[in-house]
């Protein structure tokens, strides 16, 4: 199982991160998800899915969290996507 081992994790229930303030996940939160996604690829992406159901939900319970309703999945597993297509050689 994950267990991501960064200082820069979400703030619920703005989903702002804790180290630096920027929209979660944050470009350094990306980066060292994504050495840990090398070795427990399955696990970050059901970590990252989890995180995006929470995000919906702080929002339907109506607290403020930055960014738009709209760009969810973008922010949350977008990124991964494409660094999962970038590192297999697959298009996206």
């Amino acid at each position: 199982m994950l267990v991501p081992r960064t200082p820069h994790q979400p703030d619920r229930p703005t989903w702002d991160c804790l180290a630096c303030g920027e929209p979660w996940p944050c470009a350094p939160g990306k980066v060292e998800l994504a050495e840990q996604g090398v070795v427990h690829r399955r696990s970050l992406r059901l970590y990252l899915e989890s995180c995006a159901i929470d995000m919906i939900d702080d929002r339907a319970d109506g607290h403020r969290t930055s960014g738009r309703d709209e760009a969810i999945f973008d922010r949350i597993l977008g990124w991964f996507d494409a660094h999962e297509s970038a590192s297999t050689g697959r298009a996206a």
